[in-house]
């Protein structure tokens, strides 16, 4: 269709500009104004229609996002129309006309811009992807995905602002998909890793990835890699590291290289976040931020149940004692009565309510005390599925409901509902995959409460609640994905349940578990929780920089599914008493204590406060041991505290030495697959040193 000199809609064509991937641009007037007119190639509208229906096409998507967006570093739509002749039609999309060029033109010119002007081009370029990374789609998520990102597509003006264009190929992140094939959408050099081996299922983290590429380029007027060919540059996209910005100019100054290192990063939990973060993290080049260092010295986390005389003594005794988990569905039960109240009156400890949501998703939570009276249980008998809360209404009311539930109980750190993902209760056809469900379903109640929490209770700390199973962190794809989904969720922490981590577990899962762990926390600096580990274990994870660990008192120490099919605890006819020199807890008869009395002759009696000048009888009684239990954890916490990470580890592969040797003298209690977890423990954390810390 020709265009130059004709009229269309009011629209004036008066010049060519450029041409584009499908279309080409022109400068039209009307009412006296300019403005900028895309006009599609009808070929490539056609292809289009017949794939995805005439409401579906890529042109009405970038019709539709380009109308949501408004910001003075984006370009502004202003209109859009179709017209026909003889030879078909054609699609017209109007913005307003900026006069300036692209900044592919002046690098092509100047091939690299001084830091001072390229930091603040890059500081327009971030502004104008927060504005686009922010904006509301039609589901429950914000965003729009650039996924073109590029010199072209930005234009510099003569007051040296920027415009970003070509938006339209973006992806609103709701439930629509722009590329339904996972095709690769995007230019070269500027591609991030996950756009080339999955573009369908990228996230904003892509578009920091390709900022990155830009400021690298307009520092060296290089790409981060050198190439040839293009199957060449994707295969160093996707394994290579890129070339160091100083390597290519010296003069490049160290923060603003490591700033483009983390963004070049291959996988998106090791990039900024968002764009507020490096937005921050240019701020802090020329001047101090204030900016929020979480809290990841050493905790442990009481899970209670019926503690209310042990926490009662032991507070008196220790006041600094200062964290609980208390099961919110024990509010009402006998057994816990006046538990909760007690430790609402004690400023010193901070209180999590585990919202017992994981119980839901079990036809056994009829038969559990307290999860009944639960406001957000199912009605009629029903369990927490994923199709259950597959309606965004209701997931938006099960949060609100669970939210509310905690700070009625008055929690001091919020937990997202969650569930074991690995549910093996739940049956699917053959075509639908319950563990993918249950993430994908548990990742949005994640964000769906940081929304209602931002909104209504502000003030509160929020943590990620995770049930998984532990095995699945064998793969180091899949540790990778859980990597890159929890470090992009908002949340101030994470507490996470691994089934099943104990005594038995096998050592190569038990590594995986405890690398996870560390490089979950590493990579977010949140404080990350593990749930249900026992104390030997924990005390290993905070010496290794983990932020807390969760046990009951010389019980709940492992965290498996069978808990949630189960209605409740059966009785015990033992007692569990903590020995530190063997790091574990030992089961010891009600009846008769001869174990104990044969372990005690040969490592010594305890002498902390609640076990010294005491009878064997009432040491192992479950009050004492409870008391023993806190006494010494909380005396191992506070030693670490004091100490340096180098010193706390070399202290901890000490600790597991002397049990080792402990044991050696009990060959005649106990056998020596009894104690062959401490020689895994051994070698895992030894491994683990190694990785992280040497």
């Amino acid at each position: 269709m020709a265009l130059l000199n004709k009229t269309f809609n009011g629209y004036k064509f008066i010049s060519f500009i450029n041409k584009g991937g499908f279309g080409a641009v022109y400068k039209a007037e009307k009412d006296g104004k300019a403005h900028a007119i895309k006009v599609f190639h009808e070929e490539y509208i056609l292809r289009e229609f017949k794939k995805h229906g005439e409401e579906n096409n890529r042109l009405q998507r970038e019709i539709d996002i380009m109308k949501s967006a408004s910001h003075k570093y984006l370009v502004k739509y202003v209109d859009d129309f179709i017209s026909e002749d003889e030879t078909g039609k054609s699609y017209f999309l109007v913005m307003e006309f900026i006069e300036g060029i692209n900044l592919r033109e002046i690098l092509d010119k100047d091939e690299k811009l001084p830091e001072d002007r390229s930091l603040g081009i890059f500081k327009q370029i971030l502004e104008g992807l927060q504005s686009l990374h922010n904006i509301r789609g039609e589901g429950s998520d914000r965003g729009i995905i650039h996924r073109d990102l590029k010199p072209a597509n930005i234009i510099v003006q003569e007051n040296g602002e920027i415009k970003i264009v070509d938006y339209g190929i973006s992806k609103v992140i709701d439930f629509t998909s722009l590329t339904s094939t996972g095709d690769i959408i995007g230019t070269g050099p500027y591609m991030s890793p996950e756009q080339i081996t999955d573009s369908k299922h990228i996230d904003k983290r892509s578009d920091l990835y390709t900022s990155g590429v830009v400021l690298y380029e307009m520092l060296t007027g290089y790409f981060p890699y050198d190439f040839q060919y293009q199957p060449e540059l994707i295969e160093k996209i996707r394994n290579d590291p890129p070339i160091p910005p100083r390597r290519r100019d010296i003069a490049i100054s160290n923060k603003v290289e490591n700033i483009i290192l983390k963004l070049l990063e291959k996988n998106p939990y090791q990039r900024f976040a968002k764009v507020s973060e490096i937005l921050q993290a240019i701020d802090l080049l020329t001047k101090p931020i204030e900016m929020k260092h979480n809290d990841l010295s050493p905790k442990f986390y009481l899970r209670l149940y019926t503690d209310k005389t042990v926490l009662e003594e032991f507070t008196k005794r220790n006041s600094k004692f200062g964290n609980v988990v208390f099961p919110a569905n024990l509010e009402n039960v006998s057994a816990c009565k006046g538990l909760l109240e007690n430790i609402k009156k004690d400023s010193n400890i901070t209180i999590i309510i585990d919202p017992a949501t994981v119980r839901l998703a079990y036809p056994a939570y009829t038969e559990t005390k307290g999860v009944c009276e639960l406001p957000y249980t199912p009605e009629n008998y029903e369990v927490i599925t994923p199709e259950y809360l597959k309606e965004y209404s209701k997931q938006q009311e099960y949060v609100k409901q669970v939210l509310d539930k905690q700070i009625e109980l008055e929690a001091d750190i919020l937990l997202s509902p969650f569930h074991y993902t690995h549910n093996s209760s739940t049956g699917y056809g053959p075509d639908r995959n319950p563990t993918e469900e249950w993430f994908d379903l548990d990742c949005k109640l994640t964000k769906e409460s940081v929304d209602y929490k931002n909104a209504q209770y502000s003030e509160k700390e929020i943590y990620m609640g995770v049930c998984i199973r532990a095995d699945s962190l064998h793969d180091e794809k899949t540790k990778k994905y859980l990597l890159n989904t929890f470090s992009s969720l908002d949340t101030d922490g994470f507490l996470i349940y691994a089934d099943c981590i104990d005594n038995d577990t096998k050592e190569v899962t038990m590594f995986h578990y405890v690398d996870f762990l560390i490089e979950l926390q590493k990579w977010t600096q949140k404080p990350v929780i593990a749930g249900r580990v026992n104390a030997g274990l924990g005390l290993g994870l905070l010496s290794f920089g983990i932020a807390g660990f969760t046990s009951g008192t010389a019980r709940f120490e492992s965290f498996y599914e069978d808990l949630y099919k189960e209605s409740g605890p059966a009785y015990n006819m033992y007692s569990r008493y903590y020995f530190p020199e063997l790091l574990t807890t030992v089961a010891i008869s009600r009846k008769a204590q001869t174990k104990f009395d044969q372990i005690t002759s040969a490592l010594g009696i305890c002498n902390c406060y609640f076990c010294n000048g005491k009878d064997n009888p009432e040491i192992v009684k479950d009050k004492n041991a409870h008391l023993h239990f806190l006494e010494i954890v909380s005396n191992d916490i506070e030693t670490l505290i004091t100490l340096s990470r180098n010193e706390a580890i070399t202290r901890y592969l000490l600790q597991i030495n002397t049990a080792i040797e402990n044991y050696d003298q009990l060959k005649g209690v106990f056998k020596t697959d009894e104690y062959s977890f401490l020689y895994k423990w051994k070698n895992i954390f030894t491994k683990l040193e190694e990785k992280h810390y040497v």
